[in-house]
């Protein structure tokens, strides 16, 4: 129903069939009843596997794709901070060139002025917790995503599990037999080495002016915290992917976020924000330069040129490369690396009824804090210009907004690039005419879907990536239980087979 596999370049001529898909990775759950063949079934010691290693030899062996400062080869971990990191905390934010007198690796966005063009690096980052149940299914997801991203790529990306201690009892950061007692008890030892942990109290320790850090809910409402604190102590990554572990790409990972990362690449910033907000569907507006064109003659050239600054914030992203938008041709941004993906819109709270709309604290201007908010954000990309920024403003004045609204205001607010990637999303209705669901899921006043006590909420529970307050999405949990060929009772049939394009699911939940 919504976004494009042609317009985006990720490609839909062929499908994906659950034993080929899983079968490297562990599922050898096939049955025997000999009348089908089968792909050869994985049989890898997983118990000896340590992906940290694998990750780090094959960093090694294509160093020299890389900058110099991309052969960090430190185990991951989280320290408190000293009273530099405070004191100097200007010194993590990167500046555009025009603003800095002396020019260092540290805090200059600069380009290599050398002939050789490198290959930037990714961090993913999969957001898990102590108490969380490594299913089977789980384990095959992230081994298939360090194959797939990591080793395929040639360490052009990298994985690591983020994983926060709720038990407050266990001195992780002061005992490191504590630390590794708890890699012990609460991560299978394959993914030891890939894992970083946090806990509330190192959170507080970076940052004590946000407040709220309620060892019952810190999680949900400081989910980019960590994300920030990885970026300043694992600087030799360009651009970091956070995932929850309840989302599932049936496809290659790694053609997938290249093709949002080169996709995100080539938007313009001329009307991004207007861009963003709206869903783009091929059956309502055909081509993608169609729905662009749509926004056009309906923002005409109102649209958000540069930052929208509010008291208290430095814009760190650079002056638009015209005075006003009507100047530039959809040219400024073309080629420039996004700073904020989200692969659903991305929009203005204030005419909606989301009920954290309004949770802005610490920010001198208060409900007239300029603010968007991504609609779902179990999967987000964001630059390590945006992450330091972030950070600085939680340090110096403790900023603070939900984890949904924080990474796309700041963007807002520090005139960076953000883009909405149109993911191909499925919707398992027939009652209503795309012109009705188009009517519905782009409007954005209190009778839409972002108003959440709507009755079109219930919607959501029919679609193949969503989360709505209030409703649980079932449509995504049921295809994946029947392309893994989950009957009814949950046990594992070959009675039926599905072969599915490459879709994102959201979320996956007791499989």
């Amino acid at each position: 129903m919504f976004g494009s596999y042609e317009e985006t370049g990720l490609g839909s001529g062929y499908c994906f069939e659950r034993y080929a898909r899983n079968s490297p990775y562990g599922d050898n759950v096939l049955p025997d009843d000999g009348q089908r063949d089968r792909p050869q079934l994985s049989n890898v010691d997983w118990e000896k596997v340590d992906w940290g290693q694998l990750q780090h030899e094959c960093a090694i062996l294509n160093r020299n794709r890389f900058e110099e400062k991309s052969q960090d080869t430190k185990p991951p971990m989280f320290r408190y901070p000293d009273h530099e990191d405070i004191q100097q905390v200007n010194s993590t934010l990167i500046l555009p060139e025009s603003r800095v007198k002396s020019r260092t690796r540290s805090n200059v966005d600069r380009r290599s002025s050398g002939s050789k063009k490198y290959k930037k690096r990714n961090a993913i980052l999969l957001r898990t917790y102590d108490s969380k149940e490594y299913t089977p299914d789980n384990m095959h997801h992230i081994r298939s995503m360090i194959t797939e991203l990591s080793l395929h790529s040639g360490a052009e990306y990298e994985v690591f599990l983020l994983v926060q201690i709720v038990d407050l009892e266990k001195p992780i950061f002061f005992d490191s037999t504590a630390y590794q007692e708890a890699l012990d008890l609460y991560v299978p030892r394959e993914f030891h080495n890939i894992s970083v942990l946090f806990n509330v109290p190192l959170m507080e320790a970076w940052y004590p002016k946000v407040g709220k850090h309620d060892p019952n809910n810190s999680q949900q409402v400081h989910m980019t915290q960590p994300l920030q604190l990885f970026s300043l102590l694992r600087p030799e990554f360009d651009l970091y992917w956070q995932f929850e572990l309840d989302v599932r790409y049936t496809g290659h990972h790694y053609h997938h976020l290249e093709a949002i990362r080169q996709w995100a690449q080539k938007r313009p910033r001329k009307l991004q924000w207007e861009r963003a907000a709206y869903f783009y569907s091929p059956f309502i507006h055909q081509t993608w330069s169609k729905f662009c064109r749509k926004i056009q003659d309906m923002f005409t050239d109102r649209g958000i040129w540069g930052a929208v600054t509010t008291t208290g914030i430095s814009p760190v992203g650079p002056s638009p490369s015209t005075s006003s938008p009507e100047e530039d041709d959809f040219e400024w941004g073309v080629g420039e690396p996004a700073d904020f993906i989200n692969i659903s819109p991305i929009v203005d709270p204030v005419q909606t009824h989301m009920m954290f709309r309004d949770w802005v604290d610490n920010y001198p201007d208060g409900l007239s804090t300029p603010r968007r908010v991504a609609a779902v954000t179990p999967m987000i990309a964001t630059s390590k210009r945006l992450l330091r920024a972030m950070h600085h403003s939680q340090v110096t004045m403790g900023a603070h907004m939900m984890p949904e609204m924080f990474p796309a205001s700041s963007a807002l607010q520090h005139g960076l690039k953000a883009v909405a990637f149109p993911e191909p999303v499925y919707l398992d209705i027939d009652d209503k005419t795309p012109e009705e669901l188009e009517s519905i899921f782009n409007d954005q006043t209190i009778t839409g879907m972002w108003n959440g006590s709507s009755p079109n909420s219930k919607l959501a529970q029919h679609i193949s990536y969503w989360w709505s307050a209030g409703f649980k999405p079932e449509y995504s949990n049921v295809l994946y239980r029947k392309w893994l060929g989950i009957d009814d009772q949950g046990n594992r049939t070959d009675d039926f087979r599905l072969c599915l394009p490459a879709i994102t699911l959201h979320p996956i939940k007791g499989i």
